[in-house]
Order: C-alpha cells, then sequence, then structure tokens
C-alpha cells in the first residue's frame, strides 16, 4: 500500500466509526468537546489576568484610618476592585471608574477625611457656637491652603498651621497672627529661593491680618526654608550671599581661561574677596580763583573834612566760583581681592618617535605668564592692597597617563576588530551564498527524480494494462524488475535511482 492509500484509509476510519456511532454516543462526544473547549477558553482569561489586570487610579487620598476603612467596606459591597497602599491612606480603583465613584460616594458624604476646605460648612449645624465657627474656619483655611500648596511643582504634600489670636481692646496687646508651613518633598527635589519667597507671600495674602515675616517654612527634615526676620541677621546673610556670588564669578573667569590655555585639571584657583558694604556721603568744594568775578553786593560811604575834603568809600562783595559735589558711596564695591594660583609644575607632552606621553618641567616664565593672565582677569589692583599668591607644584597624573595609554591601546584593538569583524562578515556572505546555491541543486535533482518515479510508475500501470504476450529479452527481464521494485518499494527504488543519478553527474 502506497502513501496515498495509507492517508485515505486513515481519514476514512475515523469517518466511517461517526457514521456507524448511535445518536447517544454522538450527543456524548459533542458535549465532551464542548466542554473541552469551555475549558480551554477559562483557562485562558484565567492566565491572562484577572481581577489585577486593570489600569490602577487613585480615588481618595490622605485618609483617615477609619474613613478608609468604610469607604472600601462600601467598595466591596458595590463589588469594585480595590486597593490600599502601604500607608492604608490612599485608594486605588480602575480608570475608568473613577469619576462614576466619586459621585456615588459624594452623594452619601464621602469623604470626611482628608484634606478639608469650605467644604467643612456643607454640613452645618443649627447650635453651633462661635467657638466652633472660628475653629472650622480656621481649618477650612488650612485645608485650601494646603491644598494649593500641593499644586506646586515638586510639594509632595503640605500641612499648614495658623495661630489667629482673639482681637484685644488694646493695640499694644494685640498678638500677631502666625503661620507655620511643613513641606514634604519629593525625592531629589529642592525649592528655590524664588519659590520659597512665593509661598511666604501666598500665605501671607491668603489669612487676613498675617505678616510676611510671621511665615516660617520648614520641609519634613526641620530644615528652615524661609529667610531670617531679624534685620540685622538677614542683611548679613544677604552680604555674605553676595560675597560668595562675587568670588564665585571672578574664579570661573580665571579658570576657565587657564583651562583653554593649559587645559584643564592644570590649574586651581582660589578667590577671596573683601565687599564694603558701609555707606559714605562726602561732600567735595572746590573753588576755582581764576574764573571771572562777579559783584554780589556793594555798599557806599561818603565823607567831607575841611583838610581832605570830600571822601567816598566803596565796599563790594565778590562771588567766589566753586563747586560743590555730594558723592555717595557704593555699597558693596570690592575693597580687597586676595588669590591663590595653583599652576602644575609639570606638562604632559606626546613624543612622536616613541608614541607615549611624557612629563617635561614647565619653565618659569610661562608660570609668570599664566599669573599675569590671571592678574588681568580680575582687574587686579596693586594700589587697593590686592594680593596674588602662585604656587608651582607637581600634580598627580600616573592615572591620566595611564588612562591615554589605555585609551590608545583600547583605539588599536578596536580598529583590530573592527577589520577582523568585517572579514568575518564577508566570510559569512559567501558561505551562506555556497550553502544557498547547494541547497538550491540538491532541490533540483530531488524534483527530477520524483519525475523519473513517476514517469516509471506510469510505465508500470500500462505494462499491467497490456494482455498480449511477447517474448522475454534480457532488457525486459530488467525491465520487469525494475518495475516490480517500483510497486512495492518505491522508497528503494527512488534511493537508487538518486544514487545513479549522483554517481553519473561526479
Amino acid at each position: 500500500m502506497n502513501l496515498p492509500e495509507q492517508l485515505t484509509s486513515v481519514t476514512e476510519r475515523p469517518r466511517s466509526m461517526w457514521e456507524e456511532a448511535t445518536t447517544t454516543q454522538k450527543a456524548g462526544v459533542g458535549g465532551g468537546a464542548a466542554a473541552l473547549i469551555i475549558a480551554i477558553v477559562v483557562a485562558v482569561f484565567a492566565m491572562g489576568g484577572g481581577e489585577d489586570d486593570w489600569d490602577p487610579a487613585i480615588l481618595y487620598a490622605n485618609l483617615d484610618y477609619t474613613e478608609a476603612a468604610e469607604i472600601t467596606t462600601r467598595l466591596a459591597a458595590l463589588g469594585i476592585p480595590h486597593k490600599l497602599t502601604d500607608d492604608a491612606s490612599t485608594i486605588v480603583v480602575p480608570d475608568d471608574q473613577v469619576r462614576t465613584l466619586r459621585l456615588t460616594l459624594a452623594s452619601e458624604g464621602y469623604p470626611k477625611s482628608g484634606r478639608m476646605g469650605y467644604e467643612i460648612f456643607d454640613d452645618s449645624q443649627l447650635a453651633m457656637t462661635d467657638f466652633l465657627q472660628t475653629v472650622n474656619l480656621r481649618r477650612a483655611l488650612q485645608g485650601e491652603l494646603e491644598k494649593t500648596l500641593m499644586d506646586i511643582d515638586g510639594v509632595k504634600s503640605a500641612r499648614v498651621h495658623l495661630v489667629m489670636p482673639e482681637p484685644s481692646l488694646f493695640t499694644e496687646e494685640q498678638n500677631p497672627v502666625t503661620a507655620s508651613v511643613a513641606l514634604t518633598l519629593t525625592s531629589g527635589f529642592s525649592l528655590k529661593p524664588k519659590q520659597i519667597i512665593a509661598i511666604t507671600n501666598l500665605v501671607s495674602a491668603s489669612v487676613e491680618g498675617l505678616d510676611v515675616e510671621q511665615v516660617v517654612i520648614v520641609d519634613s527634615e526641620g530644615n528652615m526654608l524661609s529667610e531670617e526676620q531679624d534685620p540685622l541677621a538677614k542683611a548679613a546673610s544677604r552680604q555674605f550671599q553676595q560675597q560668595q556670588q562675587v568670588e564665585r564669578v571672578l574664579e570661573k573667569k580665571v579658570q576657565t581661561l587657564l583651562d583653554e590655555v593649559i587645559g584643564k585639571n592644570r590649574s586651581k584657583v582660589r578667590i577671596n574677596v573683601a565687599l564694603d558694604f558701609s555707606q559714605k556721603n562726602t561732600q567735595e568744594s572746590v573753588v576755582d580763583p581764576g574764573a571771572s568775578q562777579v559783584v554780589l553786593s556793594e555798599e557806599t560811604n561818603e565823607s567831607q573834612s575841611a583838610e581832605q575834603g570830600s571822601e567816598e568809600n566803596a565796599v563790594r562783595n565778590y562771588e567766589v566760583n566753586r563747586t560743590i559735589r555730594n558723592i555717595i558711596g557704593t555699597v558693596g564695591g570690592v575693597a580687597k581681592i586676595t588669590m591663590a594660583l595653583t599652576v602644575d609644575a609639570t606638562k604632559v607632552t606626546h613624543d612622536a618617535e616613541t608614541g607615549r606621553f611624557e612629563e617635561s618641567e614647565r619653565p618659569q616664565e610661562e608660570i609668570n605668564q599664566l599669573a599675569a593672565l590671571a592678574q588681568q582677569a580680575v582687574g587686579f589692583d596693586e594700589t587697593r592692597g590686592d594680593q596674588l599668591t602662585v604656587f608651582a607644584l607637581r600634580f598627580d597624573k600616573s592615572q591620566e597617563i595611564q588612562a591615554r595609554e589605555q585609551a590608545a591601546t583600547e583605539e588599536r584593538k578596536e580598529f583590530w576588530t573592527n577589520i577582523a569583524i568585517n572579514v568575518a562578515k564577508v566570510l559569512g556572505i559567501l558561505a551562506a551564498l555556497i550553502t544557498l546555491r547547494f541547497i538550491i541543486q540538491a532541490i533540483g535533482r530531488g524534483v527530477g527524480v520524483e519525475e523519473e518515479i513517476e514517469v516509471l510508475g506510469e510505465v508500470a500501470g500500462d505494462v499491467e494494462d497490456e494482455e498480449f504476450e511477447r517474448p522475454e529479452t534480457p532488457h525486459d527481464i530488467i525491465l520487469s524488475r525494475v518495475q516490480q521494485m517500483v510497486r512495492e518499494r518505491p522508497e528503494d527504488a527512488a534511493k537508487l535511482i538518486r544514487t545513479m543519478l549522483v554517481e553519473e553527474g561526479g
């Protein structure tokens, strides 16, 4: 039996068994198949996800434990999947149900804790005292400020405490309104001074009677963020900050200049600036004696005598030209500059013959030129008392030299590695082309063999249909044996023919 007949028998056997089966047996087989399909579908869905297969979104945050328990119980009763964070203060639900759940729970009066603002007055009581009204107003202001501060970029959470004393009949005895703000910042984030000033002004402008100086801001680590309110301390802090800023600017000017001249990590600059913050008011009067005279006033006296006759005396007052200058000295001017300059006493040079990096002594003339260059960069003035100290020291460059040699070695290694990779790619492409050529030839030979087998099978069939007898010759005997082999053992016949073709081709 050949291969097509075997396949036909395999497919015909189940068909005949299905046709011979009874109705009950067919129903049982169909039910079993349906149950198997349902089980496979359920298993696929169970493997694909489950109750955790939803996009989370925050429903409520900063809840107390009691209300968090009430809301989770209500969600469980509604059949809504939900989760609690580790601190049990935030509830997470599926993203597509957040808005619907907030509306549903709001109709039931949730949330009652968390950041409460003016919503606290929604449940007003008839018999509420003035004290409770004042406390609720303070709580509402604190809650509204906390929600506003949490909208600032970098602020994770905020706590605001307001102290609003009772009004006093005497102004001198009135205690001021104060506020303290505790901020929890996101990891790796710090507020800029402008942002801290903005938060201070925001809190001060939100509470009636609260002065900017009465707002204190701290972070979660207890660090003071708001500025010192003492005028003297504030002035000293600003003067110190201004001095540091001037020093950083001058150091950057000198360091960048030297880095461009002798390279990076070849010099270090440190500058100390003394600023004059004293206010000076100088009045200067300059008299110009050579200017034209202007008569300011004149007085004439006439006298007569028998001896001298009449005599006239005149007194004239002249205005003297003069210039009055009122000079106000600048605050924060540079009074003195002290600079320490450290220059590497050696420099690294590249030897073209050996290809290595070597150290050589830096000439003293070059060091003096670098010092003069640094003086010109900062506006050095000896009459002002400025001082410059130059140190020529040997910098440790062992790691740098080793790194350069290693980089050169890695560069050479990378060069040869790239060449080897490119050669390997070319050889791989050639090997793939040769292999593909042999595969195509083998496929062609296989197709030819199959065609020869089909032809031999057809010839064998035609010979069987012939009813006349012919005399058997040696050629007929060989042909009959080949036909018999093709009918009984087609696979061996195909191997034999393939071997013969290979031998002829070789």
